[in-house]
C-alpha cells in the first residue's frame, strides 16, 4: 500500500527536550516486550507491520535541524527490514534468561540518523515467540504507544495485513503547537508558580535510591495480577487503580529499605508520577502529552490501609492542581534551552525525587499480530537525570503486569524489590477486606502514562 510521504514538520519543544535527554546512564527509550503463542511467521509479521506502521509518520521520519530548529523529516532511505531483526535462539528461552537478554538490548542506544525505533524478534520464548519493541520517548508517550499497538494488531487471528478500520487513522496527523494543552484556558501565572515551587523543593530524603549511578541497568518482571482483584479493592475503598498502585509501591519501598538496614519511619520518599493530559481520541497524534507530578509517598506509614488513604488523598489533591501542566510546561521550556543548560535544569528537577512511577492503560481485550495471539504485554519506564529507579504498571486483557527498571548500583537486588511490590498488593487486598469506604466508590480509571521520563 503506497503512502504519500509526510511533509517536514517542526518538532515540538517538549519532544525535542525528550530527544536530547539521553545520557550515558539513562537512555530515553521506552522498552516493551510482546509475548506470543506459537512460532513466528517473519514474512507475514514484516508485511503486516510494513503495511500499518507507516500510518504514523513519526515511524518513517528522522530528526533533522533546519534553520536552527528541529524538524521531523521523511527518511528517504527508510527500509523497514533495518528496523525489524530476527534473533534465532539456540533453545527455548525461559523468563530468567529472557530478562538478561532484554537487559542487554536495553543498554543499546537507538540510531539517531534514522527513525528512532526498533523491533527484535526472538523466535523461541516460553514455547512461543516474542517481540522486543523499543521506541524513543521523543516519538510518543505511553498512551500513544498503546494506540500504535492497537493499530498494529487485530481482535482475532484471521486478519492478514489489512487493518480493522475501527479507531485506525488512514494517516495519522501530528499537531505540533507548542504547549497546546497548556494554553487552553490555563493561567500561566499559576503554572509559573508551580514550576517555581518545584524548583525550590528540598532534595528527596537520603536513601540507597539516591546514590550515584553507574548506568548498569536491569529489567525485571513477575507473572501478572488479575485485574478484577485490584479493581474490586479500589471499588471497595472508593479509590482509583492508580491510588492502589502508588500505595503498593510505597509499601514495597518501605519494606525493601527496612530489609537493607535503613530506617523506614523517617522522612517519606518522593516519587515522580506520570500524569496523562491527553484525550484518548487524540492519542494517534503521538508526541508527549503528560506531566510528571511530585508525590510524597507514604513510605513512613506502617499501616497498609493508611498508606492507601494517604496515597489517594495526595493524588486527588494533585489532580485538582496545576502541577501536571506545570511540569509539562517545564519540559517545553527545557526544549528551548541549550543542551547543557537543559541537562542542568533536568538534574535539578529530578534531584527532588527517588523513583519514577507510571501506569499505562493497555488493550482491554486479547490482540493478535500477524495471526499470533498476544499473551502478555510488559513495558518499562525510562528514568531521566538523577533518577535510577522506575516502576511501571500496565493493564492488558484483564490482567496487570508489574515491571521494574533500575540502576543496579541503587537496587542491587531488583528481583527482591519486584517481589515485594507483588506482595504489597496482596497485603493491601487482605488489609482492606473488612474496611468500610469513606464514601461511595467511583468507577476507577487509569490516568495513563505518561512513561516514560517516561
Amino acid at each position: 500500500m503506497s503512502k504519500t510521504p509526510a511533509a517536514p514538520a517542526a518538532m515540538t519543544r517538549r519532544d525535542y527536550a525528550w530527544h536530547r535527554m539521553d545520557t550515558e546512564k539513562n537512555l530515553m527509550v521506552i522498552n516493551s516486550i510482546l509475548l506470543f503463542e506459537g512460532p513466528v511467521d517473519m514474512e507475514r509479521l514484516v508485511s503486516t507491520i510494513a503495511h500499518r506502521l507507516p500510518n504514523y509518520p513519526r515511524f518513517t521520519q528522522k530528526v533533522v535541524q533546519h534553520r536552527g530548529r528541529p524538524h521531523w523529516v521523511e527518511d528517504d532511505n527508510f527500509d523497514i527490514t533495518r528496523h525489524i531483526e530476527l534473533e534465532r535462539m539456540e533453545h527455548d528461552v525461559a523468563r530468567a534468561e529472557l530478562q538478561d537478554h532484554l537487559t542487554r538490548l536495553a543498554h543499546l542506544p537507538l540510531e539517531r540518523g534514522r527513525p528512532m525505533w526498533h523491533m527484535t524478534v526472538l523466535d523461541r520464548v516460553n514455547g512461543g515467540h516474542a517481540i522486543v519493541f523499543r521506541v524513543h520517548h521523543c516519538i510518543t508517550d505511553g498512551l500513544g504507544l498503546v494506540h500504535v499497538l492497537n493499530h498494529l494488531t487485530d481482535d482475532n487471528g484471521l486478519h492478514g495485513k489489512t487493518p480493522s478500520p475501527v479507531g485506525h487513522p488512514h494517516r495519522a496527523v501530528a499537531h505540533n503547537k507548542v504547549c497546546s494543552a497548556v494554553v487552553r484556558g490555563i493561567s500561566w501565572l499559576k503554572i509559573g508558580a508551580h514550576v517555581a515551587r518545584l524548583s525550590v523543593l528540598w532534595p528527596d530524603a537520603h536513601s540507597e535510591f539516591k546514590a550515584p549511578m553507574t548506568g548498569a541497568k536491569q529489567l525485571v518482571w513477575l507473572p501478572p495480577l488479575e485485574m478484577e482483584r485490584v479493581r474490586a479493592m479500589s471499588k471497595r475503598m472508593g479509590v482509583t487503580l492508580n491510588d492502589v498502585w502508588v500505595a503498593a509501591v510505597s509499601g514495597a519501598l518501605r519494606q525493601y529499605l527496612g530489609e537493607r538496614g535503613q530506617r523506614p519511619d523517617g522522612r517519606a520518599l518522593r516519587a515522580a508520577v506520570t500524569f496523562n493530559l491527553r484525550e484518548k481520541a487524540n492519542a494517534f497524534q503521538l508526541g508527549n502529552e503528560f506531566g510528571l507530578v511530585a508525590v510524597d509517598l507514604p513510605t513512613n506509614e506502617n499501616s497498609p490501609v493508611e498508606r492507601l488513604r494517604k496515597s489517594s488523598s495526595r493524588m486527588t489533591a494533585i489532580k485538582r492542581s496545576h502541577q501536571p501542566r506545570a511540569t509539562m510546561a517545564f519540559l517545553s521550556i527545557a526544549g528551548c534551552l541549550p543542551t547543557a543548560l537543559q541537562h542542568f535544569a533536568l538534574n535539578l528537577f529530578t534531584s527532588k525525587g527517588s523513583v519514577v512511577l507510571t501506569n499505562i492503560e493497555g488493550p482491554t481485550s486479547r490482540r493478535y499480530l500477524a495471526g499470533s495471539r498476544l499473551t502478555d504485554l510488559i513495558c518499562w519506564v525510562p528514568q531521566a537525570g538523577k533518577l535510577g529507579v522506575g516502576l511501571a504498571f500496565i493493564s492488558y486483557a484483564g490482567q496487570i503486569q508489574l515491571a521494574l527498571f533500575v540502576d543496579t548500583d541503587l537496587v542491587p537486588d531488583p528481583d527482591r524489590l519486584m517481589q515485594l511490590t507483588y506482595e504489597a498488593f496482596e497485603e493491601l487486598e487482605l488489609a482492606t477486606q473488612d474496611v468500610e469506604a469513606p464514601q461511595p466508590a467511583a468507577e476507577p480509571a487509569l490516568p495513563g502514562m505518561v512513561i516514560s521520563a517516561s
